[in-house]
């Protein structure tokens, strides 16, 4: 976060106190939680196995609204045995180091249907979002507006100018989006189709890039079946004349006695490479390490999803999917992943994944434990 920024979050903060009396409730009652994390990852390549642990912890409070505003926060710290050269997912900053950042300082105003957010902040955009792989999500430095004034709608605009965390290439600081420029997002969601949802975005970097996407989704169900399909499509245009169109289809079925879904994702590319841009891409095929932008241009992929929900022979909160990601140049990827929740406030995760590309291979493992307060 600049200077300038810092400095008018904390005037705003000191500012207040001169209604001390009023505002000693409105830190009294805020909101205090967090979550503690353990990673473990091992990672394999060319017959070598790093191995990597680290403890996470997020804390974050937000106050209760005083004359519409709220003051919150969110810190995040990564230790651990980080080592150097590590190639796996980032657990911890650049050079493999423990780190600690504010990934969240915010001032939040809520009115008329509309809330505005100034600050370092979280939110899932398809080109800009959390991507909470590892041990510390993205965060982004930002103006936000989110309206729901007209029924069924939302509509989203951000003024971002930062951003950190595991897809950032310094996740321990907040760097700059397209120097002074910033990044400038607008989105609208609209529901009031029935079992139909359509979203639609454009993102701006001003002598850069301009992507536009637009994903629709429909989901029906019968008593023994769910099913449905999405459609998405994605042009991303280059100040260099260079530009890239992504169609998508993807399809799934679900049998509710069985609780198995099978879904099958295919992504189609014109052009240039597909870039996931600030986060983990929207793209149907995009799977733990490979993604579309891996197919390279005019490249295409389909994903084989299976997931099965192990309630059904009376585990609550067991459920474990497999993915198969084929890439025409015969890439492949396989992930295992299975998430079990003992509680309301304790869950477990694990994820395997077993890559195979032209001139390179290796096998992940992460592993994750996490305790909700």
């Amino acid at each position: 976060m600049n200077k300038k920024l810092i400095l008018s979050f904390f005037l705003v903060i000191l500012s207040i106190n001169i209604y001390a009396e009023t505002l000693s409730d409105v830190f009294l009652n805020a909101q205090v939680d967090g979550n503690l994390r353990l990673g473990y990852q091992s990672h394999k390549a060319h017959k070598d196995t790093e191995t990597e642990t680290a403890l996470g912890l997020k804390l974050h409070f937000e106050t209760t609204a005083y004359q519409t505003v709220q003051v919150g926060g969110t810190l995040f710290t990564s230790n651990g045995n980080g080592k150097e050269g590590y190639e796996g997912v980032p657990f911890f900053d650049e050079t493999n180091q423990n780190y600690a950042i504010l990934g969240e300082a915010y001032l939040k105003s809520t009115f008329s249907q509309t809330t505005l957010i100034l600050g370092r902040q979280s939110f899932d955009t398809p080109f800009a979002d959390s991507d909470d792989i590892g041990m510390v999500p993205n965060t982004f430095e930002a103006l936000t507006l989110v309206n729901q004034a007209l029924k069924d709608t939302m509509i989203f605009f951000s003024q971002v100018q930062r951003w950190s965390g595991v897809d950032s290439e310094a996740p321990s600081t907040f760097t700059d989006i397209n120097r002074n420029n910033g990044m400038q997002i607008l989105g609208v969601s609209y529901e009031g189709l029935d079992k139909i949802t359509l979203d639609g975005w454009f993102y701006n970097l001003k002598d850069e890039v301009t992507m536009t996407y637009f994903e629709a989704n429909y989901e029906d169900k019968t008593d023994r079946f769910t099913y449905g399909t999405s459609l998405q499509y994605s042009f991303q245009n280059y100040e260099s004349a260079k530009h890239s169109t992504v169609y998508g289809l993807a399809v799934f079925c679900g049998v509710k006695k069985l609780g198995l879904t099978t879904t099958i994702s295919y992504n189609k590319v014109k052009g240039i490479e597909a870039d996931n841009f600030f986060g983990g891409g929207p793209f149907f095929t995009n799977a733990e390490h490979n993604t579309l932008r891996e197919a390279g241009p005019e490249g295409n992929i389909l994903l084989y999803t299976l997931e099965w929900d192990a309630s059904r022979i009376g585990v609550e909160g067991l459920n474990f999917v497999a993915n198969i990601d084929m890439h025409q140049d015969h890439s492949k990827e396989y992930d295992f992943g299975m998430k079990y929740a003992y509680n309301n406030t304790v869950n477990f995760s694990a994820i395997f994944s077993d890559v195979e590309k032209e001139n390179d291979a290796f096998k992940n493992l992460r592993i994750f434990v996490n305790h909700r307060f």
